[in-house]
């Protein structure tokens, strides 16, 4: 009886709520006079051309290693957070609200393929389906009706809560996961979706932040030191609970092209882990603000951001680190080198372009002068 009567007294609210959702997941991003000054989210390379997106739906990208950038199309207005390319051409974005955009013109113009709404329903309709196929008074339908509540409660709140990452894994599956459990998978490059939920072994509904891959294994990672695995490549298995490096939220990870995997988390904190299988190795680091996305180089060398404008650089697999000396920093939240090995870093105040020579000159400066200690 309570949770109807709270249920009740929700549905006002989760309209008005449900009404603004339609307006942002209705309303194309708005063109922006300085758009490399604006809160950006992520970037990443397609072929030669350099994507970036951030707030308001905004999209922009560059053919020329970052000097200039054109804003793309798109149909929305929401925050987007993360993004990936399969190609020079294809590739996906997630972000606020559920929403997941598909470009095939190198993210000149997006589509959207996905919202909070619908994946509510997803997760609603595949919960459904298990509690009608569990076995009257086991364990499997007592979880199966926990599963339905969650799923009816999605569907009321509707479309606000956010998806944070987006992977394609070795065999083929599109992964879009993020606040509180979301987690949705498509087959067939974002045609269609299936909610993954009620598969994964996250019973308190911790917050995903992010999937990794390297040599034959998937990673899911995120709040409290959450940390899932599958085996890919051949028959793939389902996500299992993997032992963690830490307790406290993973934010980034990176796998490096020899095998080792990196794992950052707050405070600075970093674990190493050399081949799959292999335990988690602490990393000293020399700042105590969250890191929060990295990048190998083409050189090899393996560059780390973080939230109080830290720039961490290894050039031995990411066994140590040390800050670069930059001529202007804010916090970061993504990165990625351009063809002709510019690193391009985004973040709160927009865009931060180093060429290699700036990229040398900022690794070859006193390091004891690039780092403020900051707790974030």
């Amino acid at each position: 009886m309570l949770l109807g009567t709270v249920g009740v007294g929700l549905l006002p609210m989760a309209a008005r709520a449900n009404e603004r959702v339609g307006r942002a997941l209705g309303l194309p991003a708005v063109q922006v006079a300085r758009p490399t000054q604006a809160v950006l989210q992520a970037v990443a390379r397609a072929g030669k051309r350099m994507v970036a997106v951030g707030e308001r739906g905004l999209v922009i990208y560059s053919n020329d290693g970052g000097q200039s950038w054109v804003q793309a199309r798109v149909p929305v207005s929401c925050t987007l957070t993360a993004l990936r390319f399969a190609d020079a051409q294809r590739g996906w974005a997630v972000g606020s609200m559920g929403v997941v955009l598909a470009t095939e013109d190198g993210g000149a113009s997006w589509r959207r393929c996905l919202d909070g709404q619908t994946a509510a329903r997803l997760a609603l309709q595949a919960a459904q389906a298990q509690l009608q196929a569990s076995p009257p008074g086991s364990e499997a339908m007592a979880q199966g009706n926990l599963l339905v509540e969650d799923a009816q409660r999605l569907v009321a709140e509707g479309a606000d809560k956010p998806l944070l990452d987006i992977a394609l894994g070795d065999d083929g599956a599109l992964w879009a996961v993020g606040a509180y459990g979301l987690a949705f998978s498509s087959t067939d490059g974002g045609r269609e979706w299936q909610s993954q939920m009620h598969r994964l072994p996250n019973p308190d509904g911790l917050s995903y932040y992010g999937l990794v891959s390297r040599k034959g294994e998937q990673l899911l990672f995120g709040e409290q030191g959450l940390v899932l695995g599958r085996r890919t490549g051949g028959v793939s298995g389902n996500f299992s609970a993997q032992p963690s490096p830490s307790n406290g939220s993973l934010f980034g990870a990176l796998a490096l092209r020899e095998g080792s995997l990196l794992m950052l988390g707050l405070r600075g904190k970093l674990w190493r882990s050399a081949e799959p299988g292999d335990a988690w190795t602490a990393v000293q680091t020399p700042v105590d603000a969250s890191l929060v996305a990295g990048t190998q180089l083409a050189d090899g060398s393996v560059l780390l951001v973080g939230a109080a404008g830290q720039v961490l650089l290894s050039r031995d697999g990411g066994q140590r680190f040390h800050p670069l000396a930059l001529p202007q920093r804010f916090p970061f939240t993504g990165l990625a080198e351009a063809d002709d090995g510019t690193v391009l870093l985004v973040g709160m105040r927009g865009l931060l372009r180093l060429t290699p020579a700036e990229l040398t000159a900022a690794a070859s400066s006193s390091p004891s002068s690039s780092v403020r200690k900051s707790p974030v």
